[in-house]
């Protein structure tokens, strides 16, 4: 009888900038580290040398990393939202402090602590030199464990909570366990899911305040995410927003001028960075100009033209050549 293999360990990866090149480090730690794989815009703090080491392993669509920073910035920004990546983020510092800034709003997270984000709000954090765990989450395993987890923008887990010591303990274990199969990873996905619930669930009245806060930051978030898809569609208005979300169009005014801003500014900053991506793609190098501002929802090229020019310091024209000469 044929005895049966044992099963394969899944893979633990790592990556470090001391294996770039020393001229092209900085670049390519951003752009294809940062904005590629853990899709953030990173730039460091301070002018000492950019250091990064990162030990990470994927199981069952959960991410576990732990690694060494020097002080830096991740700025998940509205242009990388468009990966619809709608993951709960834990970040725990071992060593090192990390502040979260959402619209403006800050939480700090010093050692042991647990830093609570999602991925699909633009957001920006900034880390000390020092090490630090994440963890992340689909929302959905968190929708069945914690109640209003829709709710949740960004929330501080002290230290001292049981759930967030069993948390830190359970993934570091699981980070570097070299037993661990793909056969055990719905269980391990379901062990972390059941201690983050835990810790979460824990500290809700932290960051629930009301019922109608919550509902306003799920509606935000709504908008926010329909202005990011349809803003270059033909016909595309704050009524056809109101239509779809079932609110008033005063209503989803009221809410966008809380956070400083307009329908009409986001659907402006929408359409230009799509026009400035269609410029910069050498797959559409023979697209024209005009072609493409219309393919993003601008029905006057003229005044595309002039507000492309004012949001980048720069003729379309001007973007695409220097793209085309890199």
């Amino acid at each position: 009888m044929e005895t049966l293999a044992p099963p394969e360990p899944m893979a633990l990866n790592r990556f470090s900038t001391d294996w770039l090149p020393t001229p092209h480090r900085l670049e390519i730690w951003r752009e294809v580290f940062g904005r590629e794989v853990i899709r953030l815009d990173l730039a460091p703090l301070n002018d000492q040398p950019v250091h990064c080491d990162v030990t990470f392993r994927e199981i069952d669509r959960m991410t576990l990393s732990l690694g060494c920073v020097s002080a830096i910035s991740c700025d998940r920004t509205h242009a990388l939202l468009t990966d619809g990546n709608d993951d709960i983020v834990l970040m725990i510092p071992v060593e090192g402090t990390i502040t979260l800034e959402v619209r403006g709003r800050e939480l700090t997270a010093g050692m042991g602590d647990v830093l609570v984000r999602r991925s699909d709000d633009a957001c920006t954090t900034y880390s000390s030199n020092g090490r630090y765990m994440t963890l992340t989450l689909p929302v959905r395993e968190l929708e069945r464990r914690v109640a209003r987890i829709d709710q949740l923008t960004m929330a501080v887990l002290p230290a001292a909570s049981e759930g967030v010591r069993l948390l830190a303990q359970y993934a570091r274990m699981i980070l570097f366990d070299t037993d661990v199969t793909p056969e055990m990873s719905r269980m391990i996905h379901a062990h972390i899911a059941d201690i983050a619930a835990l810790a979460i669930g824990a500290q809700r009245d932290a960051w629930h305040h009301a019922e109608q806060r919550g509902m306003k930051a799920t509606r935000l978030r709504a908008i926010h995410a329909a202005i990011r898809a349809e803003a270059a569609g033909e016909g595309f208005s704050i009524n056809t927003l109101a239509r779809q979300s079932r609110i008033s169009p005063g209503y989803i005014r009221k809410l966008l001028a809380g956070e400083g801003t307009s329908f009409t500014a986001l659907v402006l900053e929408r359409r230009l960075q799509l026009a400035h991506d269609a410029l910069v793609d050498p797959a559409l190098a023979t697209r024209t100009i005009s072609a493409i501002a219309l393919d993003c929802g601008f029905g006057d090229v003229s005044y595309f033209n002039r507000a492309f020019r004012k949001r980048y310091d720069a003729t379309p024209g001007d973007v695409r050549a220097n793209a085309l000469r890199c």
